[in-house]
């Protein structure tokens, strides 16, 4: 095996020793073991219940049982547990009662210090999609990530914003963070209205109801097709291509696993990100524990252009994680025409594109087998004509202005005009370039009128 990569001041040397027959045995059965427990619903059901039964318990104050609660939300996986979870929390959610979540600051701490911090002025990765109208018509915020709407509650006079704006939120992770969707009850009469990673979050979303109204689209719903220009499939020089940062939850060692059963001469290429804990030295060992024979080029921190030639030239892409959120990375490799391999057992919202025309959902077993197919090219695959039949931006944003235009309405509320079409290149972008010019007033009444910069 060769390892070849894009020298960081991190990378090191990629000739690095092989490893003893030890340390290998020993890096193979900590990727494989990673979370294992933590996959099992059951499990999750266990401990969800066992945080009902806390919260119920004497002597325990307010925030604690409410933390209880918000946290059991996220492990119940059965319905009629989610129910009681429903039951339980619904007093907290009375209207005189659910400024508690926002009073006391529950689930706070998680994004104090990461993430750039709550005091970090301004909200990144969000965009004015309309500005206010004569009439009390209501202008529409995107902001991806909880994060950034937890800086609005904590920073800025965030019914005042309310008054004026609806709130669409991307979230990050299946299921959500109740504490997020907590702080952000009962600012206003009207819901938050938060985009989904996974189409099982639509049930999930139902715990904060009416506070909470879920957008069905995910984050990888936002993909513009103009910004890929796909390889005919024969002139492809990349036979497998995983875009993925280099952290465990990802489960490279599925392909590394894979890969000692097929070709040596197929050229695999790795994109990722380092992350807490992990880097490109930590796959690099992968590899080797493994055994991997093929030449396998590894690049780390690479602008979106670069990702997006990569994944045009690429015959087969990998995503192999058991739980995330949308995964943007899997919507990308569909307009590049890439078909995409991802695992039966995989929580993860884009497996739902994964068809005969787009790719195979696969299982350890048989990944090997079903890459090797995949490469072949077999007939009905047609991966980016799928997706303009159904992910583009364009649609996800008509889609997403018929729901607020309908919500109006329904509510007797103004709706004149419609939102600024969104992409999703890395970040959220206007899809149309005019728009930008068009919202720039808007952008610039939200930093002076309610002091909120967007960064």
């Amino acid at each position: 095996m060769a390892v070849t990569s894009r020298p960081t001041a991190e990378s090191g040397e990629s000739n690095a020793p092989e490893l003893t027959a030890w340390q290998a045995m020993r890096t193979r059965a900590a990727a494989r073991s990673y979370q294992r427990l933590a996959r099992s619903n059951l499990l999750s059901d266990i401990v969800g219940s066992a945080l009902l039964f806390r919260s119920k318990m004497p002597g325990r104050g307010d925030s604690a049982r409410l933390t209880d609660l918000l946290v059991a939300g996220r492990r119940l996986r059965s319905r009629p547990l989610r129910s009681i979870a429903r039951r339980f929390l619904g007093p907290w959610l009375e209207p005189e009662r659910v400024d508690t979540f926002r009073a006391r600051q529950l689930g706070w701490n998680y994004y104090r210090n990461d993430f750039g911090g709550l005091s970090s002025p301004g909200l990144t990765c969000s965009l004015v999609l309309k500005a206010p109208g004569p009439n009390g018509e209501k202008g529409v915020l995107y902001s991806s990530f909880e994060y950034n709407w937890m800086r609005l509650v904590a920073n800025y006079d965030a019914k005042r914003f309310f008054k004026d704006y609806f709130l669409v939120g991307a979230s990050s992770w299946s299921p959500p963070d109740y504490a997020a969707f907590g702080s952000l009850a009962g600012l206003s009469p009207d819901p938050v209205f938060i985009g989904i990673s996974n189409t099982a979050d639509i049930e999930h979303y139902r715990l904060f109801e009416p506070y909470v109204r879920a957008v069905p689209l995910l984050a990888s719903d936002w993909i513009m097709p103009e910004q890929f220009s796909p390889k005919p499939v024969a002139d492809r020089t990349i036979d497998i291509l995983m875009v993925a940062n280099w952290l465990r939850f990802k489960r490279h060692w599925l392909l590394f696993e894979a890969l000692r059963q097929m070709d040596r001469r197929l050229r695999v290429v790795l994109i990722g990100r380092n992350g807490e804990g992990r880097t490109e030295q930590s796959i690099r060992e992968e590899l080797r524990a493994f055994g991997v024979k093929q030449d396998v080029e590894l690049l780390t921190d690479v602008g979106i252009d670069e990702v997006y030639a990569h994944q045009c030239n690429a015959k087969v892409a990998a995503i192999f994680s058991r739980r995330e959120g949308s995964c943007v990375a899997v919507a990308e490799c569909l307009f590049a025409d890439t078909p995409v391999a991802m695992m039966r057992d995989a929580h993860v919202g884009s497996k739902a594109y994964i068809n005969g025309a787009t790719g195979v959902i696969t299982t350890r077993r048989h990944i090997a087998g079903d890459l090797s197919r995949l490469l072949e090219r077999p007939a009905g695959l047609a991966p980016r004509r799928w997706a303009l039949d159904h992910i583009t931006c364009y649609e996800s944003s008509r889609r997403l202005n018929e729901q607020l235009r309908s919500y109006c309405l329904g509510a007797g509320l103004p709706w004149t005009s419609d939102i600024a079409p969104l992409q999703w290149k890395s970040i959220p972008r206007y899809a149309h370039t005019g728009d930008e010019l068009r919202m720039q007033p808007a952008v610039e009444q939200l930093r002076r009128e309610y002091g909120i910069p967007l960064v």
